[in-house]
């Protein structure tokens, strides 16, 4: 269950993440907006419309790390970008070109796209590879839109 790139010109940039937080490789990630844990990423959550990016280092609580604020590296989409994503649900052909939200899975545990939901629209699928599997681009992210996520 996680994002994994296929195709496009994402970069990676590095972003401090949030201390004591897991958050899995491939999980789609945002900025948090309120609080005292404004400014650092976390894993998106079901409600997150801005995606920074894609996580590319796991984050656990044995890392060295774990209560810091450091950087990690996020693979920032563009809107050409396509992920192949896990699916909650059984996908079919039917299913391309519609927008869906994330799951919310524990912290740690990448989302998958819920075929269910449609909520939020934060994915579109672009292509269908089988029951368990579809392609998908980003609808809103940090390259191609002017605002932020609230979390």
């Amino acid at each position: 269950m996680a994002f994994r790139h296929i195709s496009g010109p994402a970069h990676t940039e590095a972003y401090l993440k949030l201390g004591s937080t897991a958050i899995a490789v491939g999980a789609a990630v945002a900025i948090r907006r309120r609080g005292a844990d404004a400014g650092y990423i976390s894993q998106a959550l079901l409600v997150s419309t801005r995606i920074v990016g894609v996580n590319l280092k796991l984050i656990q609580s044995t890392d060295s790390d774990w209560t810091s604020n450091t950087a990690v590296p996020i693979l920032i989409p563009t809107p050409e970008d396509i992920f192949s994503a896990d699916v909650v649900g059984t996908a079919t052909q039917a299913n391309v070109g519609a927008r869906f939200d994330l799951n919310q899975p524990a912290a740690g545990t990448a989302q998958s796209v819920n075929l269910s939901g449609t909520t939020y629209g934060v994915v579109t699928v672009v292509g269908f590879v089988s029951a368990s599997e579809v392609l998908v681009k980003f609808n809103s992210t940090l390259a191609n839109a002017a605002t932020l996520t609230t979390q």
